[in-house]
């Protein structure tokens, strides 16, 4: 187990786990996950409703991604390193698109996001875990208090960012399925705002 799946046991066993394979088992298709991080995700994908899944990270952890992915059947799954803010894919190259826990890292969330739209089919769907800032106080407050020591220590992660405000503001609707811990970790769908109502 690497220091960063012992660091989230409590959190997936307390609830963060079920919000986590709830939502992976809605990806279907061609399927981007960003961050791919150590794997976690992995487990709960249902490879039957998959026709491929691309995993990038800015830097894949190898060690841990080939313990996870020995099972998966071959040339279902392929692993890159690439930044969320260049993504290499084509205009609408994907069914679903994936991320757990990473815009809290990413240097210029608007710039993530919009690649994020970009390579997303114009009918297809966003799945999202975040943790955010609290909304209740003095829990907020201590989160911006914190931040600045966070980021050095934990590869530039911002405790208090409002992702969901970005997703609104860059044309996605979003649909919250669960706050949980305070409502510091949210999960939802979204989709591109024009197709939405017309879709699932």
């Amino acid at each position: 187990m690497t220091f960063y799946d012992f660091f989230m046991e409590p959190f997936e066993r307390l609830g963060l786990g079920i919000l986590r394979k709830n939502l992976v088992k809605q990806a279907r298709g061609s399927v981007l996950e960003i961050g791919a991080g150590t794997g976690l995700n992995l487990p709960y994908y249902r490879w039957d409703q998959i026709s491929s899944l691309v995993m990038i990270d800015k830097e894949l952890n190898r060690k841990a991604l080939d313990k996870k992915i020995k099972d998966i059947p071959a040339g279902e799954l392929s692993l890159r390193e690439v930044n969320v803010m260049e993504l290499p894919f084509e205009d609408e190259s994907f069914d679903t698109v994936l991320f757990t826990l990473v815009f809290c890292s990413v240097g210029d969330v608007d710039k993530g996001l919009r690649e994020v739209k970009r390579v997303l089919k114009k009918d297809g769907k966003m799945l999202f875990i975040e943790h955010v800032r609290p909304e209740k106080e003095p829990l907020g407050k201590t989160f911006d208090l914190l931040t600045p020591f966070w980021k050095r220590i934990a590869s530039g992660c911002h405790l208090n960012r409002e992702t969901h405000k970005h997703f609104e503001r860059l044309g996605f609707e979003i649909r919250l399925e669960k706050k949980i811990f305070s409502r510091i970790f949210i999960g939802g769908t979204g989709r591109i705002k024009d197709t939405y109502q017309t879709t699932e």
